[in-house]
């Protein structure tokens, strides 16, 4: 977006921004749903609007307005605009009164200027009247409250052309757009009270800690997150609009990712209070297999979509011979990742470890009897967690086909910003290593992705198992 956007002046919006504590929790969970939803690409403050949302298919501009009142929202307070007295025109003696074009509802309107489809938020602690309530309803469900617009369209109409010159064209946004246009792309959100919007930021920064493997105890390091990230948006949203850049005033889903990673890595090594599910230091993890072959360019004449390479996996080999015992105990460390659910990791209470290791005994004798299965699905699981920087999430994948058709090896491995991975194959143990084994896992592979249960069945269930 160009920096014309932006309007240059420095009166009301950053000075007032200093009192506005509750827009600034607005601000802020706006920043953390970046931690979930990768089409929020940034958060501007003071930009436009109070807030702006930027998608990559859209802009939000979020007005935010705290007035201390008892009453709710009524039209004409949301849309009514202060009046301004104005020399005669001739043939006209007498003074006229002219609109400023002011209110809440002609501020939002006039944000319709950028490049992207425009949609409006309104947010309040007041609730607004029984006028108003169309506004309340979700954007997705507007057809169901369908007898509500026409009314509430006409009295805003009404609102905004009041007081405007005589045989003027009707008021538009500099895109061009009217007052319908901003009723079919705005919602109305009532948020009571300030610690309503700071239980939803530290709920979601739990969240997203969780995500990474590491669940912070009930002990402050949310809050003491949220409010590291309070006072970086009331830096921006305070930063002169005329002397300051758009970028200046926004954060960029690109730059608080690494910013909150770094948050809760820094709050988890000040204390052991913080669970760690897996670990992420290199140094401790260990693959049990290594990598001998890489080929990023062998499907090129084949002319498949996407992206594809084959890699090719070993055992340590030493002087002509295997070090069995060493893959057997790098294998066993991590048995307790493949037979553990992560919240049996975590719960890592004293009175628990008994518990814990009697769980796990009794997982590894029922596997026992399928023991090439749990090889398979360890060396897997090892494979994955020391190739990929996230952690990755096992599960099962279930297809609702006459075969019953189950996938034991599927992996999610999560991606800051681009599209998660999902990960599927199979794994076989074989005792002789010949033209006619290699050539039956090859066949069973090319069957597992022309199988019309893969490509086309939609009854899929997806379970997370580890």
């Amino acid at each position: 977006m160009s920096t014309s956007e932006m309007e240059l002046s420095d009166s009301g919006g950053p000075a007032a921004l200093k009192g506005f504590v509750y827009q600034n929790f607005v601000a802020a969970y706006y920043v953390l749903r970046m931690l979930e939803d990768k089409s929020l690409l940034s958060v501007r403050c003071e930009v436009v609007d109070d807030v702006d949302a930027i998608y990559a298919d859209r802009v939000e501009y979020i007005q935010v307005k705290t007035t201390d009142n008892d009453s709710k929202w009524t039209v004409t307070e949301f849309a009514d605009a202060d009046t301004k007295s104005v020399p005669p025109i001739k043939p006209q003696r007498k003074n006229q009164t002219v609109s400023k074009e002011d209110s809440i509802l002609h501020k939002s309107i006039l944000c319709d200027k950028g490049k992207r489809p425009s949609y409006f938020r309104i947010v309040t602690p007041r609730d607004v009247t029984d006028s108003l309530k169309y506004l309340k309803t979700s954007l997705n469900t507007r057809n169901e409250k369908a007898i509500l617009k026409a009314p509430l369209l006409k009295r805003l109409e009404t609102c905004i052309e009041r007081n405007r010159p005589k045989k003027s064209t009707p008021f538009t946004s500099p895109n061009g757009n009217a007052i319908e246009y901003w009723l079919d792309h705005a919602v109305w959100e009532v948020i009571p009270l300030q610690e309503v919007l700071e239980s939803r930021c530290t709920k979601l920064i739990r969240q997203a800690a969780q995500r990474k493997g590491i669940y912070l105890i009930e002990n402050g390091a949310p809050e003491r997150i949220l409010c590291s990230l309070l006072n970086n948006l009331f830096i921006k949203g305070a930063a002169s609009r005329v002397i300051k850049s758009i970028d200046d005033k926004s954060y960029l889903r690109e730059d608080f990712i690494p910013w909150f990673e770094a948050e809760i890595e820094h709050y988890t090594n000040l204390s052991d209070e913080h669970v760690k599910i897996y670990t992420t230091d290199s140094t401790r993890l260990q693959a049990v297999l290594s990598t001998f072959f890489q080929d990023n360019n062998l499907y090129e004449e084949d002319k498949f979509d996407g992206s594809k390479e084959c890699t090719g996996l070993k055992g340590e080999y030493h002087r002509r011979q295997y070090g069995y015992d060493l893959i057997a105990r790098n294998l066993y460390k991590w048995f307790h990742e493949v037979l553990l659910l992560p919240n049996e990791i975590a719960d890592n209470a004293p009175d628990k470890i008994t518990d814990k290791f009697k769980l796990l005994t009794q997982r590894y004798q029922e596997k026992a009897s399928f023991i090439n299965n749990l090889v398979a699905k360890a060396l897997l699981h090892s494979t994955i967690r020391t190739t990929y920087k996230a952690q990755p999430i096992a599960a099962n994948l279930h297809i609702d086909d006459s075969n019953g058709t189950c996938f034991d090896n599927i992996h999610i491995v999560l991606n800051a910003h681009r599209p998660d991975n999902l990960l599927m194959g199979f794994s076989r143990l074989i005792n002789i290593i010949d033209d006619s084994s290699l050539a039956s896992i090859v066949s069973e592979f090319n069957a597992l992705l022309e199988s019309e249960a893969f490509s086309t069945q939609k009854e899929k269930v997806l379970i997370v198992v580890a």
